[in-house]
């Protein structure tokens, strides 16, 4: 949601309304299994005993700054996540440092989820580099009712500068998706959330305020 959340936000790939059609598998050095390609995000699964493994690739046009500046503004993270419905700031300790909140919209009868992470931004001075790590902090704030908090979930966002203006923006996600979650909906629907999310951040990149960012922090 993961960023994502962001977000993005990680629980974004755990549910949908349709399938992604399925491509002919291939097996990658690092146990990685290549999916599919949809729009121009190319999406790899991986399992290991109780965690679900994405990872997409894809390549859009951005500056390090803009790109940074989605991802540190919480509160707008349901205008680009899929299905993230409530995300709001709990902490930021610096620029690169916050806690944040997120709540994604489950289809009836199941419970909504929410999720609490720590997400730390770091830049490699050399190749401008930066990775987002997103990590469960699922005590952090008291649960709510009726909604299952996810409890082992990890996101890291890798966003490497490509030339011409554009960035490789790559997104690993690890994730049990929470109990009482049944296996074939997150097998059937593990691609969808993601490559919506990838659709929505494309869209919003082209605003001027992202467009136009500058950040301190930040090597453009």
């Amino acid at each position: 949601m993961s960023l994502l959340h962001s977000f993005f936000i990680t629980c974004l790939c755990l549910f949908c309304w349709t399938l992604v059609p399925a491509t002919v598998t291939a097996q990658t050095e690092q146990g990685w299994v290549f999916k599919n390609e949809t729009d121009g995000v190319k999406i790899y699964h991986q399992q290991t005993p109780g965690m679900m493994h994405v990872k997409l690739s894809t390549t859009l046009k951005a500056t390090l700054s803009g790109i940074a500046t989605l991802f540190s503004e919480v509160e707008t993270y349901p205008v680009w996540g899929y299905k993230v419905a409530e995300s709001k700031l709990l902490r930021r300790v610096s620029p690169t440092d916050m806690y944040y909140y997120s709540k994604f919209d489950f289809p009836w009868p199941m419970d909504d989820r929410d999720i609490v992470l720590h997400s730390v931004l770091a830049q490699d001075p050399t190749t401008r580099r930066i990775t987002i790590t997103n990590t469960p902090q699922p005590d952090y704030v008291a649960e709510n009712k009726g909604v299952i908090r996810i409890r082992n979930s990890k996101t890291q966002w890798t966003i490497t500068p490509a030339g011409n203006g554009n960035l490789h923006i790559e997104q690993q996600i690890s994730t049990d998706s929470g109990s009482n979650m049944p296996d074939w909906l997150v097998k059937m629907t593990i691609d969808t959330g993601p490559c919506e999310t990838i659709k929505g951040i494309r869209k919003t990149l082209t605003q001027q305020h992202y467009q136009t960012a500058k950040l301190g922090h930040i090597k453009d």
